[in-house]
């Protein structure tokens, strides 16, 4: 199967309400066999500079979704941490704790996803100029990837960090309650070894099922539903 169909295929299963931020590989694609068969009735310059600017847009879109979601993460995982500072001291109620732990999973979920966005843009990014140097003859991609990896949105060390710090803070809550379950003889709300890996999708959507207000007061707060655009 042919880079497009497959990079179609993997938007519309994973991210389909982000795939208005998705590089266009396919009408790119149509603008480079345009180009083919005119070909010669430009300099190679102006070629390279035709399609430059066609692809800019679709990467400085990219780019901002990244940073406005990597911003929405780190104010909601700050907020998080304050709650799992609290839950940590004291004899905090069973279901205090899991709203907290719910609404981690969720936003590590997300993280990740985010994280597959990342790699599909760049691969995108990257096999388009290479369609273009191929069909074309001329030179682009070593002088555009040199520009993009520049950029918050190839330079993802923060999302890593905060999928790191998602983890950790669910990791301390498990662990505050074993050390709560074990005092009274009660047993664990989540399974704590395979909680962030095999079931955060499913504990996804029960947070964004779940009532907040019935499970914490105060709540922890509100996350987006997986692959909600943040207005």
């Amino acid at each position: 199967m042919k880079f497009g169909k497959i990079l179609r295929a993997t938007v519309d299963a994973r991210l389909p309400q982000w795939s208005e931020y998705m590089v266009d590989y396919k009408l790119l694609k149509q603008a480079i066999n345009r180009e083919a068969e005119a070909q010669g009735s430009r300099p190679p310059e102006e070629v390279a500079a035709g399609f430059t600017a066609l692809l800019d847009p679709y990467v400085e879109k990219a780019n901002t979704f990244y940073m406005d979601r990597v911003e929405d993460a780190v104010i909601l995982l700050h907020a998080l941490g304050q709650y799992t500072d609290q839950l940590c001291v004291g004899k905090p109620q069973p279901q205090f704790r899991c709203a907290c732990q719910h609404s981690l999973v969720t936003l590590n979920f997300q993280l990740l996803l985010l994280q597959h966005f990342v790699a599909l843009n760049f691969t995108a990014v990257s096999k388009i100029l290479k369609k273009f140097e191929k069909k074309l003859g001329v030179q682009l991609r070593n002088e555009y990837i040199g520009a993009l990896v520049e950029l918050p949105f190839y330079r993802c060390e923060t999302l890593g960090e905060l999928v790191e710090e998602t983890e950790r803070q669910f990791n301390l809550l498990q662990q505050r309650g074993g050390e709560a379950a074990k005092a009274v003889g009660a047993p664990e709300c989540w399974a704590a070894s395979s909680a962030l890996d095999s079931q955060q999708q499913q504990q996804s959507a029960q947070c964004c099922n779940s009532s907040p207000a019935e499970l914490m007061p105060p709540p922890p707060p509100a996350i987006p539903a997986c692959g909600q655009v943040p207005t």
